[in-house]
């Protein structure tokens, strides 16, 4: 299935643009904290300015095709999920062609362990963590939810993460484009990039989100994948918001007002009942 890089290249410049219209000041903003040893491994850590005891924390994971994109881009995220009750964290990542695959994951991972161990500080709950990607930031967060050697390779067990949210992400894909095939090292390697290789059915919960009108990744990605995990016994749903493109699935998280999906309200009730044992019953 064809994924188009440009397109996920410039996913996310107009949420900087949306900043002066739309961001509030609900928020406070820890900056460049270091999670790792190079200099790209620093996040940002958002909180309400009211606090009223430990929150569910969400660890968002940026897209740009493994390229590009950083965390300044996503202010927007952070107020409209600290709203909503949640601590979040959004860091930076190594990107190609500083590293290959899958020096991105791997940092993912080290974001985790950051989060767990250091996340009180904040008004967080190291128990309640869930990774949110969005485009090549879904693929990393699908990656760390299915395969466990990521959060193992960092002494965590894959409960260290209660959940995770897969926004069009090219989760059931193959690499036909060279600009990818690039990023992703020698092909003999590819089995490993891909997520469906790595379904147990013994995964946290997962959900899907994807816009039915993305021309970059197709909605069949979240679809399909979802199917293959609920088969094999795995709690996961996917849901596909009609009139929604790639960016504008992002968008619609991060500026909930414009009422274009209810993409922030959907993974506030995953978090609250994610842990609900009907989730193995959730429909696609």
């Amino acid at each position: 299935m064809l994924v188009s890089v440009v397109g996920m290249a410039t996913a996310c410049s107009p949420l900087r643009i949306a900043e002066g219209i739309f961001l509030g000041d609900n928020f406070v903003r820890k900056t460049d904290v270091p999670y790792g040893s190079s200099a790209q491994e620093r996040l940002d850590v958002y909180r309400s300015r009211v606090r009223s005891g430990p929150a569910p924390v969400v660890i968002f994971l940026h897209g740009g095709r493994w390229r590009n994109g950083s965390k300044n881009e996503y202010r927007l995220l952070g107020d409209a999920l600290t709203r909503r009750g949640l601590v979040v964290v959004v860091p930076d990542y190594r990107l190609f062609p500083e590293v290959e695959f899958p020096g991105w994951v791997e940092d993912a991972a080290r974001a985790v362990r950051w989060t767990r161990t250091n996340i009180r500080r904040f008004g967080g709950d190291s128990s309640r963590i869930w990774v949110v990607g969005h485009s090549s930031g879904g693929h990393s967060a699908a990656l760390l939810a299915l395969d466990e050697r990521y959060l193992r390779n960092v002494r965590l067990p894959s409960d260290a993460v209660s959940g995770y949210v897969i926004m069009a992400g090219p989760v059931d894909t193959t690499w036909t484009d060279p600009d990818v095939q690039e990023v992703m090292g020698a092909s003999e390697d590819w089995p490993s990039t891909y997520p469906v290789n790595f379904i147990d059915g013994k995964e946290r919960p997962i959900l899907f989100l994807h816009g039915a009108d993305d021309r970059t990744v197709s909605a069949r990605n979240s679809v399909r994948l979802a199917a293959l995990i609920r088969e094999r016994g795995g709690c996961a749903r996917a849901i596909v918001y009609r009139g929604v493109s790639h960016l504008g699935l992002v968008f619609a998280l991060a500026v909930p007002t414009l009422g274009k999906a209810s993409v922030a309200d959907d993974i506030v009730a995953f978090i609250r009942g994610a842990d609900d044992p009907k989730c193995h019953a959730a429909g696609g």
